[in-house]
């Protein structure tokens, strides 16, 4: 296998170098007229600069590139992003180059794309430094420092710190186009007499027959994106399919189509809160428009007869926020599409079915659509929407003691305060359903009127009447998970809160674009957590607020899942062999192994599941990967959820404390042959548990390797080795430990999934004291840093070190999410970040706010903060 060079090892090849190189006679005319172009500058040297990108020789071309960086536009990195196609390696590093000169995010994707993808391994290290000197080079957008009238800046030892930041008012760009004139009435009625220039541009590509991926913020109108082509369809009676990520969503987004009844459109919900009557008359009498989300989905095409007709009529299908489907949910998506496509087919269905999607600002939105999907994308990204001005404010709990943070939790709460006082309305995002529970408790107990919680798991009749409360100001705060942060509309929010990093600069977007959607201008405040990835962005302001979007990501050829769909697919129409194969490269493996199993039998010339393969595909979740462990509820008996196993040894085990839908409940017991956990409700606690594991990686199969901070860096298959020996409980609000306890009969899993590995070099083993407490720590922070590049939650990750200097961050999916993909490709950037952090905590031997982990497997012992930051000091990063 040939390694990758060492991207900071080699010195870059300038573009100089290769202007001298000695060209025939022939040529010499074309480079110097090129020059010559570059030093006009104007909008006719830049085209002819362009179509020298399609000369016959390279060296032109390579000229081309490296004058393309002079005239810095949109125009010429544009060109350069089809240069990074070029046949010559060459042309292709000097298109890295030039991009990087020129910056701009639009060409992080393409990039990102270049360094994980290109055949040639010096390429691949110039698009790679160009995508981290762009990432590292963008300001904090136009955002001006403002002063301090929010809050203090700690300047007293009970004070806050705070930092804030004025992100000036954004006009409208608006477009015109031809509509129907009905249509355009009805968009007058409520209020759209305009359309903007990013919904032009998106419906026109749909109307040339492009499948459309739109990237956008909250309040960027992309609704009408989808509407005007759903209805166009409908009208000339072709249906459409509408996938959106939430119930609540769903029935908020139904009444914005049932809008256009007037003209004929007839829209209908199809989910899991649907009653079995409207099912049936759903079924009898196809709407032109049917929304619904992916779980049902998967039942839709095993039931395939039921739906024939609508299938064999379907034009469009529209996915809203596919960013929602990153990880194994992505994987699993991706297989119902390409069962989606078969089924249209089957069902005589004589058209390429179109998709129309959404998404937050990601990194990658076109691969990942088209990666989704299986077809080719366009992408529009919404810059034309107006914003009101937003005022940003980063808290940081002030330090009560050696080392350690006031709760982030009771700021929130004084904070909120603030702003209801200033007669507004305020969100506040929690990152886990515990969080948000908690803050509905310290708002009884303090006696915090219109203060209300809004969670997935309430029933829809109490979300609508929450919903209606805030719209009509008796309810002024809503504390929410995840469960707000999509579009749905709940009327004026004045401010929101950030109770924690969310996770990934898309989603922070994504939240703070919730306030001022109405034109007023708003507040939003970031409040740190004391771990290591909140600090690092409170040190590094213009991360947080204008950093590069992350990457989603899935696995489609997950081994597991394939099988899963395989089957699945089997029982929507019966399958014959030549199609196993087409289906996927694994697919005839997998179909000898459900042979083997007596999954499926065949029938009239092809296969369909057997009795043994339909209880199985009842029991299939969408939401995870491999085994999946139900939680029962000690006395309802009723199954309450269900938790991946790897994930339910260190959550389940006899004695853990489980946080569900904001309850707490004790786990007396877990049996992993029978798939059950049996909990007990124990209501509110004060307490947590946290798993103590051994843990083993070895290395089934290397894949991709490259030289990396004087060692080696290496992507391949794992076999993980888990064993649960004990726990400790500790105090929620203190995380001191309360008790420390061995388990009767310890737990075990073993898995295979995709990681990475680095073997540190041997100076840096014996060269550094305390070499093997260091690399601990090291772990712990590199770890921390992962959502920040992969949008991915730390959580999702294993890691394991070993005294001889190699290190494992492997992917606690079975068989691989995609996620370690992205950890290998920006390695270097995330021990970057680690060492950031721990040079600037204050703290002596370490703290939450940088190395230690609440989910350590050892209870963060053998950790050493010094040697962690002499080994990344010496490190060539």
């Amino acid at each position: 296998m040939q390694a990758l060079p060492d991207w900071n090892a080699r010195p870059p090849i300038t573009p100089i170098n290769v202007a001298r190189q000695t060209l025939p006679v022939e040529f010499a005319e074309k480079i110097r007229r090129l020059k010559a172009l570059a030093q006009d500058g104007n909008s006719r040297a830049l085209k002819e600069t362009i179509s020298y990108l399609n000369d016959g020789e390279p060296a032109v071309r390579a000229q081309a590139a490296i004058c393309l960086s002079s005239f810095k536009s949109d125009a010429s990195a544009k060109a350069l992003h089809l240069a990074l196609l070029d046949s010559d390696s060459a042309v292709r590093c000097l298109a890295c180059s030039s991009l990087a000169e020129i910056g701009g995010k639009t060409s992080l994707e393409p990039l990102y794309k270049l360094a994980e993808t290109d055949s040639d391994l010096k390429v691949r290290e110039y698009a790679r430094k160009a995508a981290i000197k762009i990432a590292e080079a963008r300001p904090v957008a136009e955002f001006q420092v403002a002063g301090r009238d929010f809050g203090g800046g700690g300047a007293e030892e009970d004070e806050e710190e705070t930092q804030e930041f004025v992100e000036p008012e954004r006009k409208p760009v608006f477009a015109e186009m031809e509509l129907d004139p009905a249509v355009q009435r009805i968009l007058e009625i409520r209020g759209i007499e305009k359309l903007y220039g990013h919904q032009v541009k998106a419906v026109e590509l749909v109307r040339q027959g492009k499948n459309v991926v739109v990237t956008a913020p909250t309040a960027s109108g992309k609704t009408e994106i989808f509407l005007i082509p759903v209805v166009d369809a409908a009208r000339e009676g072709r249906r459409s399919l509408i996938i959106y990520p939430t119930k609540a969503l769903s029935r908020d987004q139904l009444e914005r189509f049932r809008e256009f009844s007037i003209l004929g459109v007839r829209t209908e919900v199809y989910d899991g809160d649907t009653p079995q009557h409207a099912r049936e008359k759903i079924r009898k009498d196809f709407p032109h428009a049917l929304i619904t989300n992916f779980d049902m989905l998967h039942f839709m095409l095993m039931n395939y007869r039921n739906f024939s007709k609508f299938f064999r009529s379907l034009e469009f299908v529209v996915i809203d926020e596919i960013h929602t489907c990153s990880g194994s949910f992505g994987a699993h998506a991706a297989n119902i599409i390409r069962r989606l496509k078969r089924v249209a087919k089957s069902a005589g269905n004589p058209r390429e079915i179109r998709f129309i999607c959404s998404s937050a600002t990601i990194g990658n939105a076109k691969e990942f659509s088209e990666m989704l999907c299986g077809s080719s994308f366009e992408q529009v990204e919404a810059t034309a929407a107006p914003r009101a001005k937003v005022k940003h404010v980063i808290a940081n709990p002030p330090i009560v003691s050696r080392d350690k943070r006031s709760s982030y939790t009771s700021l929130s709460m004084k904070l909120a305060r603030k702003l209801v006082s200033a007669k507004g309305k305020v969100l506040i995002f929690g990152n886990s359903h515990s969080v948000v529970e908690r803050l509905g408790v310290i708002a009884a107990r303090e006696g915090f009127p219109g203060f209300k919680v809004y969670r997935s798991g309430l029933s829809h009749k109490a979300r609508k009447g929450l919903e209606n409360d805030f719209r009509g100001g008796n309810v002024r705060v809503l504390a929410t998970t995840s469960a707000l942060e999509l579009g749905m509309d709940i009327g004026s929010v004045d401010s929101v809160i950030l109770a924690g990093y969310p996770g990934t600069v898309s989603r922070v977007r994504q939240r703070v674009g919730r306030c001022g959607r109405k034109g007023q201008e708003s507040t939003a405040v970031f409040v740190a957590l004391d771990n290591p990835l909140d600090q690092y962005f409170v040190e590094n302001p213009e991360k947080y607020l204008n950093g590069a979007p992350e990457s989603c990501y899935a696995n489609p050829e997950n081994e597991l899942i394939l099988k899963a769909h395989l089957l699945a697919t089997m029982r929507d129409v019966p399958m014959d062999e030549e199609e196993v194969a087409i289906f996927s490269k694994a697919g005839p493996k997998l179909f000898e192994g459900l042979k083997a199993e007596e999954l499926c039998k065949p029938y009239a010339g092809g296969w369909i599941p057997t009795k043994k393969g339909l209880i199985l595909l009842r029991t299939l979740s969408i939401r995870g990967a491999g085994e999946q462990i139900r939680i029962i509820d000690f006395h309802s008996k009723e199954q309450i959820g269900e938790r991946a196993k790897p994930l339910a040894i260190k959550e389940l085990f006899p004695g853990a404390i489980y946080l569900h839908g904001g309850t707490a409940y004790v786990s007396r017991s877990l049996n992993l042959v029978a798939r059950e956990a049996v909990v007990e409700r124990v209501g509110l606690s004060s307490e947590y548990t946290v798993a103590l594991t051994d843990r083993t990686a070895e290395v089934i199969e290397e894949e991709l390797s490259r030289p990396c901070v004087g060692g080696g860096l290496h992507f391949g298959k794992l076999h993980i080795f888990e064993t649960v020996v004990g726990f400790v409980r500790k105090n929620c609000f203190t995380d001191e430990t309360i008790e420390k306890a061995s388990l009767e009969e310890p737990l075990e899993n073993e898995f295979d999934t995709e990681g990475v590995w680095i073997d540190f070099p041997e100076k840096l083993v014996s060269g550094t004291s305390k070499f093997g407490e260091g690399l601990h720590a090291v772990e712990h922070s590199t770890i921390a840093m992962v959502p920040a590049l992969s949008g991915a939650d730390s959580s999702e990750l294993g890691g394991i070190s070993y005294p001889s200097g190699r290190m494992f961050i492997y992917d606690g999916t079975p068989l691989g999410s995609g996620v370690t993909r992205i950890v290998f490709a920006r390695f270097e950037e995330m021990l970057g970040m680690a060492r950031e952090r721990l040079k600037n905590c204050k703290c002596k031997k370490g703290c939450p706010s940088c190395v230690l982990d609440p989910q350590c497997g050892n209870n963060n012992r053998f950790l050493d903060k010094e040697a962690a930051k002499e080994m990344l000091e010496k490190l060539k990063i």
